[in-house]
């Protein structure tokens, strides 16, 4: 390459880099990675469009010699506010590659802020899997998607939005050993809605993602 294509290609990449830096749009907060090794474990999902809806469905299979804690009861709330159950409630965020949503079951990381004061922690529903044994579902996502996530969408930068347009998306199911994480607790206020743990560091260290295939929207 000559001194002036070399001159080019830094001045595109310098303006590309510039542009994404000076748009202004809090982006999604990173993901910490989590400790040790995933458990041995088979994951396959479909993801597809059904109507005005995405049609997802996953099994994920516990080839271990010990029992997992699965993220996949994502809690949806009745009119009240009390926790209750629905196969199809998901957390939705932005991911990488620009342009790809991440529709997930997991726990998130709680995110330090000297501007937000988290009063209290969000709960996520957890399933024992023991091994040998396979977890399965199968549910719809109502289209367009809408964020999601346990900490909300503004961390003190103003909210975090999904890309525009939505070109892809990946499914994700989270999932540690039990030996790993602390003893799953009843929801508080007597609620039948099952067993639960924070999105607290010390879950998501050690909790692991498995994740479909990109499907193009």
């Amino acid at each position: 390459m000559t001194p002036t294509r070399r001159l080019l290609a830094g001045a595109v990449l310098l303006l590309t880099l510039g542009c994404a830096a000076c748009t202004g749009q809090p982006s999604e907060p990173a993901d910490p990675p989590a400790k040790g090794t995933p458990p041995d474990a088979g994951f396959t999902s479909t993801v597809e469009t059904r109507g005005q809806a995405l049609h997802i469905s996953y099994e994920l299979t516990n080839r271990s010699d010990a029992k997992l804690i699965v993220f996949n009861r994502v809690p949806a709330f009745s009119p009240s506010g009390s926790m209750v159950e629905d196969p199809a409630s998901v957390y939705v965020i932005g991911s990488e590659p620009e342009g790809r949503v991440q529709v997930a079951k997991r726990a998130f990381h709680q995110l330090e802020s000297d501007r937000t004061d988290w009063t209290t922690t969000p709960l996520a529903g957890v399933s024992e899997l023991e091994p040998g044994r396979s977890l399965r579902e199968e549910f719809d996502v109502p289209l367009p998607l809408e964020r999601r996530r346990p900490y909300g969408d503004d961390y003190g930068d103003g909210p975090v939005k999904l890309p525009d347009p939505v070109r892809e998306v990946v499914f994700c199911v989270g999932a540690g050993r039990a030996a790993d994480l602390p003893a799953p607790a009843s929801p508080p206020g007597g609620s039948e809605f099952g067993p639960v743990l924070g999105h607290l560091p010390t879950v998501t260290a050690a909790q692991h993602l498995w994740c479909s295939e990109p499907f193009g929207l």
